[in-house]
């Protein structure tokens, strides 16, 4: 179980925006990943802020069975507005605002549109107190960082689709300085896990390997209204030959008292997540599947041992470019 000293529910305030420190690596982001099981709909949606240096991030992509959609640009410049009082915008596209217990999150242009409302299943916690972790990681990785699980109701047009959305999410916050050119805190390889069956299973768990060599593991399991620090047993991917995305994976953790799980994944599409040419991750909606019931679960991974900074010369579950694009076979996938 987790120590009463490390449950630690933070107030409204501290989902909006915070003051920057003056180091220029100070940079906060919001994150949702969402995934609707029944249609086979999901995706992931982040805005990372520097305001030091005037730029911020828009990662953005959802996928649909059969058709997908991208709109990803690293150092857009920021705009007046993009941070106000209980929220943040990116892009001219991008928005998410949020209060005690919900938050939206709206994007639109041509090509896609979205419009989602998120309701917490649980209280807003410092989710590196509830991991434990502590140290020079935490400190130039991110000093503060939250998580939480939710419902998602909403809707998305990608090209001339709508979908009406109703499903599970999982969302998080970060803020201080983060060093990606310091080797305790750039990362070689990880992967975060992350869904929810409802209130009767929620986890969120990550393992990171760091190219000064360490080892890093955050995480958290409720049951039941319980909370555990899970462990992870064993976790395999299903990459395809591209070696970046991903159609399924299996993970087993360990939670303590609160028992030992295994979710199997079932890949809805993936998402290229950019980081300025540092790396690149990969993101994977996903339907969850648990003791015989199905959830919503997304599942991020970057494989870069050796620290490679070129893109990809081919993509078999994604795009490499902004923009529509349709599901290819196998074989049929070729250089764009």
């Amino acid at each position: 179980m987790i120590p009463a000293e490390d449950i630690v529910i933070l107030p409204v305030e501290d989902e909006w925006p915070h003051a920057a420190e003056p180091d220029a690596h100070w940079q906060e982001s919001v994150v949702l990943c969402f995934q609707d099981i029944e249609q086979g709909l999901g995706g992931f949606i982040r805005i990372g802020h520097h305001p030091n240096l005037g730029t911020g991030n828009c990662t953005f992509g959802v996928v649909a069975p059969g058709i997908g959609y991208n709109r990803s640009r690293i150092d857009v410049p920021m705009r007046a507005g993009d941070r106000f009082a209980n929220g943040f915008a990116i892009d001219g596209f991008l928005t998410a605002a949020f209060d005690s217990a919900t938050n939206r999150w709206v994007a639109e242009d041509g090509d896609c549109a979205l419009d989602l409302h998120v309701e917490n299943l649980h209280p807003h916690y410092d989710a590196w107190a509830l991991s434990g972790l502590t140290g020079g990681f935490r400190e130039k990785f991110a000093a503060m960082h939250t998580e939480v699980a939710g419902r998602v109701r909403g809707t998305m047009r990608i090209g001339d689709r709508t979908w009406a959305v109703d499903g599970f999410g999982h969302r998080d916050h970060s803020w201080g300085v983060r060093k990606h050119d310091d080797p305790e805190a750039a990362l070689a390889t990880f992967f975060w896990l992350v869904g929810s069956f409802g209130p009767d299973l929620i986890f969120s768990m990550s393992e990171s390997i760091t190219f000064s060599g360490k080892r890093n593991r955050t995480g958290f399991v409720i049951r039941g209204g319980e909370l555990a620090r899970p462990i992870t047993r064993d976790a395999r991917f299903g990459v395809t030959l591209d070696g970046m995305t991903m159609r399924d994976a299996r993970v087993t953790f360990d939670a303590g008292s609160l028992g030992t799980h295994t979710i199997e994944l079932e890949g809805l599409g993936n998402v290229l997540l950019g980081m300025g040419g540092r790396y690149l991750e990969v993101g994977m909606p996903a339907r969850g599947h648990w003791n015989g019931r199905t959830g919503g679960v997304h599942l991020s991974t970057m494989f870069n041992a050796r620290g490679g900074t070129g893109q990809p010369p081919m993509l078999f579950g994604t795009s490499p470019a902004n923009g529509l694009y349709r599901a290819q076979a196998f074989q049929d996938v070729r250089k764009p």
